[in-house]
């Protein structure tokens, strides 16, 4: 029971990218008890002041919230929706238009990569200094940076061959590391003021996850039939910089330092066989969705005619179906301890679907379910 019940506090833990997130040990409890974040069990700096009282542990509930966890909880719903519109806005149109600057395929697949990977090692550095350059500043900072290199990524369409490629990576990873200072900073602020909850809370902000990735890619490719190559970034860039306005306003003050606990390093986690798994469970899927982002447009393109505003159709239809059913997996990974259970019908779901795409050879030459 004591190993069933660490490995679901564990995964629920992790559903915020746990590899790039800020972890504390608190030593007034024993060395096994770990916080995640800036987690305490009562919100100190409200007790202190007497202008708010602890939230009761009966699970998350919009009632029983808070006016600064209600404030939190949208303002990083609000994030994570532009920065899933920052990363998926490109999809219906960039592929082709990088083709007909001189960019190849693969070269294509490694724009869209790049920025996942500055993402995942910027969420290391930001974890690992949110408590000494302060979490609100980090954030704000981050959607400022992530709306500023949106905005310059339309002026690409002002180059042409290797000036286009070359900056097409520089402004790329840059918007990634804004991306990922204000998602790193959002998760902390969550597990703060969540603590008891943080699978369920996580499961309904990926609604807004889903919902970014589900708005972007339709609205990116009927922006870029209106006006160009140029409009969609400047959209997204408007809408970071409107994001950054709410925040200074609405964010409130975050406790970023506390007593009587000490830093933990990532090699802390990576001894527990659940968080190993997790982690490749993690790598797994994400590869296995976002593969699509470089070649499918190109080729629904040639093959089918399709226009922009249609394949952003295609990839509304595989968010809209994420984010209706995301609350539901965190119920479950939070409430009824289904999480082994989860990822393993998870991960068999996913393969089929892969393999359906093509279809795979392996479903038309050798096994012949299916036609070629």
């Amino acid at each position: 029971m004591e190993q069933e019940k660490g490995d679901s506090e564990t995964s629920g833990l992790l559903n915020g990218h746990i590899g790039s997130r800020h972890v504390q040990l608190d030593t007034d409890r024993t060395p096994d008890v770990v916080t995640y974040g800036s987690v305490t069990d009562e919100h100190t700096e409200e007790v202190a002041n007497g202008t708010d009282t602890p939230v009761e542990k009966e699970g998350f509930s919009c009632g029983r919230a808070s006016k600064r966890q209600i404030l939190s909880f949208f303002c990083v719903a609000f994030l994570n929706f532009s920065g899933m519109a920052c990363y998926a806005i490109i999809t219906p149109f960039f592929p082709s238009e990088a083709l007909r600057r001189g960019a190849s395929q693969t070269t294509v697949g490694f724009v869209f990569g790049c920025f996942s990977a500055v993402q995942f090692l910027g969420g290391l550095v930001f974890g690992k200094f949110i408590t000494t350059v302060g979490s609100r500043f980090v954030l704000i900072s981050g959607v400022f940076v992530a709306g500023s290199c949106s905005l310059l990524f339309g002026l690409l369409e002002y180059t042409e061959g290797t000036t286009f490629i070359a900056f097409c990576f520089a402004i790329r990873s840059m918007e990634a590391l804004g991306v990922s200072a204000h998602l790193t900073v959002a998760t902390t602020i969550l597990t703060h003021e969540f603590p008891n909850d943080i699978a369920k809370v996580m499961g309904i902000q990926e609604i807004f996850v889903g919902l970014g990735m589900m708005a972007a890619p339709p609205i990116g490719g009927v922006l870029y039939n209106l006006g160009g190559f140029k409009l969609p970034f400047f959209t997204v860039g408007g809408l970071m910089f409107c994001c950054c306005a709410v925040l200074a306003v609405l964010v409130p003050p975050q406790v970023d330092k506390q007593e009587g606990k000490r830093d933990v390093s990532l090699l802390y986690f990576l001894r527990i066989p659940t968080v190993i798994m997790t982690c490749g469970v993690t790598v797994v899927l994400f590869s296995a969705i976002e593969y699509l982002n470089p070649v499918l447009q190109p080729y629904a393109t040639k093959e089918f005619n399709l226009t922009s505003p249609q394949v952003g159709l295609i990839f509304l239809l595989l968010a809209c179906v994420y984010a209706l059913f995301a609350p539901a997996w965190g119920w479950l990974a939070d409430k009824k301890k289904y999480a082994r259970i989860m990822m393993t019908l998870g991960l068999l779901v996913l393969s089929a679907g892969t393999l359906l795409i093509g279809p795979s050879p392996l479903l038309t030459d050798y096994v012949t379910l299916l036609p070629k």
